[in-house]
């Protein structure tokens, strides 16, 4: 995976002086939890019910226990004339690489789904949430307090590799007034949406993978927020995922 795909900011800076009050942990437990990514633009038009779909993902009981969803916005549809407000060309070029890099095909479109690394297209048929089977995914557990993040993967079946790790902050609750583009004078909502994403380079030896980092995420108390992390092989496989919603006092 080259560079570009990276994120390489350590420490993630958002705008509103509100810091983490108390500790927050998150245990995957062992069966594998699945990461299902949509890949979506506000200039889309096509893009609203795959949204909807998403946003109704709240009300499933497996949420963050089996599966969790996010939406990276992407800026390539931005010149119909409305800017995405929580695009990154970043996310256009993590999609970009899936495509090229691990599907060997140049395709790319909004909405897209992403199951666990690989295109999901039957959501177009069915629009329902593909069926998972149970697996053993190893122990991931991180934890935050105030600006201190700490991860810790066990997997007994992985006894020395190079992995990534990925962060992300998930908002919702969203209501964005479209003004101009496809979507004009629509009022879009969004859930699960990728604020920030930062991957960085990580290793399990001897079965345990150990990261500590400096993280402060600075955000209004008054919305919701989820936080998320995830590991991947160099080959983008999913290895194990945890996360929850972040919750002020």
């Amino acid at each position: 995976m080259n560079n570009i795909f990276l994120k390489t900011t350590l420490i993630l800076f958002l705008v509103v002086n509100i810091s983490f009050s108390k500790e927050f942990k998150f245990n995957s437990g062992e069966n594998k939890i699945n990461v299902i990514e949509l890949y979506t633009s506000e200039g889309c038009s096509s893009c609203p019910v795959a949204e909807k779909w998403i946003s109704n993902l709240k009300y499933n009981n497996n949420v963050f226990k089996e599966f969790i969803p996010m939406s990276f916005h992407v800026t390539y549809w931005d010149f119909l004339g409305w800017k995405d407000s929580f695009a990154d060309i970043m996310y256009d070029t993590r999609q970009r690489y899936y495509a090229i890099k691990i599907w060997k095909n140049k395709s790319i479109y909004t909405p897209q789904f992403v199951v666990d690394a690989k295109e999901y297209r039957k959501w177009f048929t069915n629009q329902d949430i593909p069926k998972f089977t149970k697996e053993y995914g190893g122990n991931l557990v991180f934890t935050i307090n105030n600006s201190n993040l700490k991860v810790d993967y066990f997997n007994k079946n992985i006894k020395n590799k190079k992995v990534y790790l990925n962060i992300a902050l998930l908002g919702f609750d969203y209501k964005i007034n479209i003004k101009s583009g496809e979507n004009k004078r629509r009022v879009l909502e969004h859930d699960f949406v990728v604020l920030d994403h930062i991957q960085k380079f990580a290793e399990i030896k001897n079965n345990r993978l150990i990261y500590n980092m400096n993280y402060i995420m600075n955000k209004d108390k008054k919305r919701k927020y989820a936080l998320v992390a995830w590991i991947n092989s160099y080959d983008t496989k999913i290895l194990q995922a945890s996360g929850g919603y972040i919750k002020y006092n």
